[in-house]
C-alpha cells in the first residue's frame, strides 16, 4: 500500500520541463538559409549569362563607337564618359519615341487584357469540343512567328487587294475601298500595328485567364448571387480578387513584351519603318544597325533596361503585398 504525501502531490502537479530546442547542425532541414543556398546556382548562372553582356553594353555606352570603321579598328575608339548619354537624352526625337512607346504600349496592354478576359469568359461557357477547337487554333496562332504575322497583316490591310478594304466595302463603306491603311502613321501604328500585336498576344492571355477563372470557387459565386449581387458585382468583387495574382503577372509581362516590340512593326512596313512608326525597339534598330551608331544604341538599350526595371519593381512590390495579405 503506497502512501501519498504532500511532496508527492506537488511533484505530480508540477509541469514537465520544456524540451530543449534542437541544435542547428549546418544546413539542416529547419535551417533558414537553405532557400538561399538552393537558389544560389540559379543566381550564379544568371549573373554569368547576363553580367558580361551588361558590362560590355555599359562599356560601349561610355565610348565613341558610332561608325563601322571604329568597330573594325578599335584604335579609333575612345572613352567619352557620359557624353553619349547627354547626346541621346538631349535629342527631342528620343523623348518623342519614348512617349510614343508608352502610349502604344498602354493601348496594347488595355486591348490585350480586355479582349483576353472577354474570350476567356466566353471559353468557359462553351461545350468541350468547341473549347478544344478554339484552344487548338489559339496554339497555332501562338506558333506563328512575329515576322510572318506582320507580313500577313500587311497583306490583309493592303491598299489594293486587301481583305479589310473588301470586307468594309461589302458592308457599305464605299469610302474605304483601296484605303491605304499603313500610309497614315497614326492609323498604321495604332490600328494595324496594334491589331497584329494583340493578335499574337491573345493565345497566352486567353488560355491563362481561362485557367485562372477555373480556380474561382463556385461556392463564392453562388453565395454572392444569394446575397443579391448582379453579374458585374460578382465579377468585380469575387472573381477579380481571386485571379488578381495572375492578372498582375500577365499585365506586367504584356507591358514588358509590348514595350520592346519590333518584329511586327518591322515586317509591317516592309523592313523600312518611317520615323512616325518608331517605337523604342525600332528606334534602337535604326541607330544600332541601320545608322551604325553603336554607342548611341548602347545608351538607348540601357534606358530600356532601366524602364523595364521600374516596371519590375512595381510588379515585385505588388506580389509582396499580395503575399502579405494571404
Amino acid at each position: 500500500m503506497s502512501v501519498t504525501t504532500n511532496d508527492t502531490l506537488a511533484e505530480a502537479a508540477a509541469p514537465a520541463p520544456a524540451p530543449a530546442p534542437p541544435r542547428r547542425r549546418g544546413l539542416s532541414a529547419g535551417d533558414r538559409y537553405i532557400p538561399y543556398v538552393m537558389i544560389l546556382p540559379a543566381a550564379a548562372a544568371l549573373v554569368a549569362v547576363m553580367g558580361y553582356p551588361l558590362f560590355k553594353l555599359l562599356d560601349l555606352a561610355l565610348q565613341n563607337i558610332n561608325r563601322y570603321a571604329a568597330l573594325v579598328n578599335p584604335d579609333l575608339a575612345r572613352y567619352i564618359g557620359l557624353e553619349g548619354f547627354t547626346k541621346v537624352f538631349s535629342d527631342d526625337q528620343f523623348w518623342e519615341v519614348v512617349l510614343r512607346s508608352f502610349v502604344f504600349t498602354g493601348e496594347l496592354v488595355a486591348l490585350s487584357m480586355g479582349l483576353g478576359m472577354t474570350f476567356a469568359l466566353i471559353l468557359g461557357r462553351v461545350s468541350a469540343w468547341v473549347k478544344i477547337v478554339v484552344v487548338t487554333v489559339l496554339m497555332f496562332v501562338w506558333a506563328v512567328p512575329a515576322l510572318v504575322s506582320g507580313t500577313i497583316f500587311r497583306w490583309i490591310f493592303a491598299g489594293r487587294g486587301g481583305i479589310a478594304d473588301y470586307v468594309l466595302y461589302l458592308f457599305g463603306a464605299d469610302g474605304m475601298k483601296n484605303y491605304e491603311w499603313v500610309a497614315h502613321p497614326a492609323v498604321g501604328l495604332y490600328v494595324v500595328g496594334a491589331a497584329v500585336i494583340v493578335w499574337g498576344a491573345l493565345p497566352f492571355l486567353v488560355i491563362g485567364l481561362h485557367a485562372a477563372l477555373t480556380q474561382v470557387p463556385k461556392e463564392l459565386v453562388e453565395a454572392s448571387k444569394l446575397d443579391g449581387a448582379n453579374v458585374l458585382q460578382t465579377f468585380w468583387h469575387v472573381v477579380i480578387p481571386v485571379i488578381k495574382p495572375f492578372l498582375l503577372v500577365s499585365a506586367s509581362l504584356s507591358f514588358i513584351w509590348d514595350f520592346q516590340v519590333f518584329a511586327q512593326i518591322y515586317s509591317l512596313r516592309n523592313s523600312a519603318p518611317e520615323p512616325e512608326y518608331w517605337t523604342i525597339g525600332t528606334y534602337l534598330y535604326q541607330n544600332g544597325v541601320v545608322s551604325s551608331h553603336y554607342s548611341n544604341s548602347a545608351v538607348i538599350s540601357i534606358s530600356m533596361i532601366v524602364l523595364m526595371l521600374a516596371v519590375l519593381v512595381f510588379y515585385i512590390r505588388q506580389v509582396i503585398k499580395i503575399g502579405a495579405q494571404d
